[in-house]
């Protein structure tokens, strides 16, 4: 063929047609719609991978929890109060100032955590101590709400290791232990404070005075705990009457929005509930309870309730089960189960499932205080 023929047959054949500026922007808008129709799917699908991660956290921290009761008879300890850190040197149960979150370090793999500062003292002892009150466990976080790492605190006074008090960014704990329907707890700022020793050499020099949470019919008391984990407890399942399987042991708690990346931006009754690290004892950062029948008149029963994280909330940071999870929060079981647990859940049934023992029901007061 000839240049003049070659030329000729190209001019002759149909010339592929272009887009219209009309036709791309229905592209376009095509495009958009269907990112549109699949962004929710895509969204929930991780929402769903991260709410089963949780469920498997939880799961890991139940079994944790009953290993420790295999190992030492009781559950771990809820430790001695928001004044007293974790103490690798003090042991396990009531012995152990610091917090359920440690006592099962050592169940979860975390055994190096845990062993942190044990036979130090001194200057050795206190740098050991301030790593450990420094450092995240990704266990103890949920994916749905914040990733694990240290976070900003707002501590109070703190005894026997005060450095501890210094320490800017600690781990934090999305779960948090059942208490039961206790009028006194972790939360609780009515009447006199759990008593703690003001150092481990006055427990050597005086007679502690403890508060006594063990029995119901102690004359006067309203320190009875009825849940699973509190003030120095080392609740066996042998007290557990009402069953493995139908007693909470540790959930999710409620957190406000505001306070997932730092605690110092809610007010005073909001900041409580997470602003110590996840390691120090009977705290409302690790602690939560269902509601009673005799709690001050004044506090509505909406705070106890399991709920969704939301701004704000007030004194359910402090009281209330709950989750960032929409609908319904996971909540462990004292037989290892991990099971979901409504919003609009019963008050009553919540109540009952938080108690270890509804025979051991603390008389209800004829008068609210």
């Amino acid at each position: 063929m000839s240049h003049r023929q070659y030329t000729e047959a190209r001019a002759a054949s149909p010339r592929p047609s272009a887009f219209t500026l009309v036709e791309l922007l229905v592209v376009i808008a095509i495009i958009g719609i269907l990112v549109a129709l699949l962004l929710p799917a895509v969204q929930s699908a991780r929402e769903a991978a991260r709410r089963t991660q949780c469920r498997n956290q939880l799961k890991q921290i139940a079994l944790a929890s009953l290993l420790h009761m295999d190992t030492h008879k009781f559950l771990p300890s809820g430790g001695w109060g928001q004044w007293y850190p974790a103490d690798a040197n003090q042991g396990y149960g009531k012995n152990q100032p610091g917090s359920w979150c440690f006592s099962v370090l050592a169940y979860l793999e975390e055994g190096n955590l845990a062993a942190l500062g044990q036979g130090a003292t001194g200057a050795v002892f206190k740098q050991l101590s301030i790593q450990m009150h420094s450092t995240p466990v990704q266990v103890f976080n949920c994916p749905s709400r914040r990733p694990a790492r240290a976070y900003p605190a707002n501590w109070g006074a703190i005894r026997e290791q005060p450095w501890v008090a210094q320490i800017q960014n600690v781990p934090k704990s999305d779960y948090a232990a059942n208490s039961g329907d206790s009028l006194h707890h972790a939360s609780s700022s009515i009447g006199a404070a759990f008593w703690a020793p003001a150092s481990y050499a006055s427990l050597n020099s005086s007679s502690p005075q403890w508060t006594n949470t063990n029995n119901p019919d102690f004359p006067g008391s309203t320190y009875y705990q009825t849940g699973v984990i509190h003030y120095r407890s080392q609740v066996s399942d042998r007290q557990i009457s009402d069953g493995l399987s139908k007693t909470y042991l540790i959930g999710e708690k409620y957190l406000s929005t505001d306070l997932y990346d730092d605690v110092n931006n809610g007010p005073a009754t909001e900041q409580y509930g997470d602003n110590q690290s996840a390691f120090v004892g009977f705290e409302w950062d690790n602690h939560r309870v269902a509601w009673a029948p005799d709690v001050p008149v004044s506090r509505s029963a909406d705070v106890y309730q399991p709920q969704q994280d939301r701004p704000g909330g007030g004194e359910s940071n402090i009281y209330a089960f709950g989750s960032a999870h929409s609908g319904a929060m996971n909540m462990a079981f004292c037989d290892g189960s991990v099971q979901t647990l409504d919003y609009d859940v019963d008050a009553n049934v919540h109540r009952s499932q938080a108690v270890r023992s509804d025979d051991r029901f603390r008389p209800v007061r004829a008068t609210r205080p």
